[in-house]
């Protein structure tokens, strides 16, 4: 009998990780629907020296609140995903029932949140690849039967 106990910690703590971005995009879309916080923002964009420089005009900075916006629910929907493929990873993998299912699982997670945040997963997306191929690479010791 395998003990998984490494690829379960690493699936525990890339869930707790990938349902922080979860939170992070709640906050996002919070922060984006309150018209205070985006009266500062507006106002923060119009006098920053730098982006007056590039030559940004207010259509720009509607169009970046805009992408903003999106990027909360966006955020959100990618920390659900790879939380529930982290979640039945673990399930499958527990008491060594299904190594094979639980490294597909990882590995998806990986992919989800490591390239779907372009780059910003990058913690949990290591976590669940490592354990995904930890999944995949440890087989059980044969033993010599005893007659």
């Amino acid at each position: 009998m395998v003990k998984r106990t490494g690829e379960v910690v690493m699936g525990v703590i890339g869930i707790i990780l990938s349902a922080l971005f979860s939170i992070i995009g709640i906050l996002m879309n919070m922060g984006m629907s309150n018209p205070e916080i985006m009266s500062q923002m507006e106002e923060g964009m119009a006098s920053d020296p730098n982006l007056q420089a590039e030559g940004m005009t207010p259509g720009d900075m509607a169009s970046v609140m805009s992408v903003a916006e999106s990027m909360g629910s966006y955020l959100v929907i990618l920390g659900i995903i790879a939380s529930i493929l982290g979640i039945i990873a673990v399930v499958s993998i527990v008491k060594n029932k299904k190594p094979v299912l639980a490294g597909v699982m990882f590995i998806i997670a990986a992919l989800v949140i490591g390239l779907g945040t372009i780059g910003f997963g990058f913690v949990p997306g290591l976590l669940f690849l490592i354990a995904g191929i930890m999944a995949f690479v440890r087989k059980p010791k044969k033993t010599d039967p005893v007659y």
